[in-house]
């Protein structure tokens, strides 16, 4: 178990998330939290603003095409970029169509992302920062995984990559661990996976493993098993000197 236990969880969600890119992770530290007594653990759920439910449709709850099934499905934070904790831990970052929006729109994000990672703006640097499926979008815009490797879903793979010319994108990865703070997971599910590994490094691979059992899970347990680059065609993009 590691000596620093992180016990303040941020989830960061937008309009355009994609939902499971945030459960699969949020249902890995439900059980931690709930059935194995990490009951220290707390959550905050953080959007731009509290004033607006999120939804994953791309559309503002009450918008016409808020009809489609995707527009639905509504979510409250529970705090703001301003109002979010300055000692988080860790940083949950999905993925989904909203990371598509112009650095105009996504300016505030952004920069609470990187506030958060560096500790700057009266915040406590992030014990980890975790992006699932095209988070890594975002991570790359802020320039965190400047000089890391990274991973992100391989459907995305010609699209997301050249957001990060200063990184190693690994194509062959269900997960990727960089520089000890540094997670990215693949396309959707491997956030699961990716969680997982988080877990077991920080409160052992006994417990990460109690928590698959329990939630049923049949876990891949090596970061380089991954089918879907070669399914995809996408090779690793080495950084530019």
């Amino acid at each position: 178990m590691a000596s620093n236990i992180p016990h303040s969880y941020g989830l960061l969600l937008f309009p355009g998330f994609e939902v499971l890119d945030a459960a699969g992770p949020i249902e890995v530290l439900n059980i931690l939290s709930k059935y194995l007594s990490h009951s220290e653990m707390n959550l905050s759920v953080i959007a731009e603003t509290v004033d607006d439910l999120v939804t994953p449709g791309p559309f503002a709850p009450g918008d016409e095409n808020s009809k489609q099934f995707t527009g639905q499905q509504l979510y409250q934070p529970t705090h703001s970029f301003a109002t979010a904790p300055k000692d988080l831990d860790v940083l949950i970052i999905p993925g989904g169509r909203g990371v598509n929006r112009t650095d105009e729109e996504l300016k505030p994000l952004l920069s609470f992302l990187r506030h958060c990672y560096h500790g700057t703006d009266g915040r406590k640097p992030l014990q980890y920062i975790f992006s699932i499926c095209t988070g890594s979008a975002l991570l790359a815009r802020t320039g965190i995984l400047d000089g890391q490797t990274a991973t992100t879903n391989k459907k995305a793979w010609d699209r997301v990559t050249p957001l990060g010319p200063k990184t190693h994108w690994v194509a062959k990865a269900r997960w990727v661990e960089s520089n000890g703070r540094v997670w990215t997971a693949s396309g959707v599910t491997a956030g699961i996976d990716g969680m997982a590994a988080l877990v077991g490094s920080v409160y052992g691979e006994e417990t990460a493993e109690r928590v698959c059992e329990f939630i049923e899970h049949v876990r891949v347990k090596e970061a380089g098993d991954d089918p879907f680059a070669e399914v995809n065609g996408c090779r690793d993009v080495l950084p530019v000197e």
